[in-house]
């Protein structure tokens, strides 16, 4: 490529590096406005995780005192101390009874079979 050609293949490349640089740097300016008020999702404390009646399990599962609905939120199944499994079971939030663990959208450990 001698003369003419040469000439206008690095001019299109020059003009063409030149405008990808200036569209792309034109639009990076852009800034999104933040609002000051924004609004916050308040969350339940973490002693209470669903609510009044629930607790978090401390080391090992263990619960307070006289609570004895365990509840485990993967399969979102309670066990209270009738259930077969219930030894076994380690509780990732306790219950104070069957009634707060039904509020909290847990299912009875004996209810998905029949």
């Amino acid at each position: 490529m001698h003369g003419a050609n040469c000439w206008l293949m690095c001019l299109s490349f020059g003009l063409g590096l030149l405008l990808t640089f200036a569209f792309a740097i034109r639009w990076v300016t852009r800034e999104i406005p933040v609002s000051a008020e924004a609004e916050t999702t308040v969350l339940p404390a973490g002693g209470a995780p669903y609510g009044e009646g629930s607790a978090r399990a401390g080391a090992g599962g263990s619960g307070p005192a006289g609570w004895t609905i365990k509840g485990n939120e993967d399969s979102m199944l309670y066990h209270g101390p009738e259930s077969p499994s219930y030894g076994q079971t380690i509780a990732e939030v306790w219950f104070i009874d069957e009634q707060t663990a039904e509020a909290a959208g847990f299912t009875r450990w004996d209810a998905r079979g029949t």
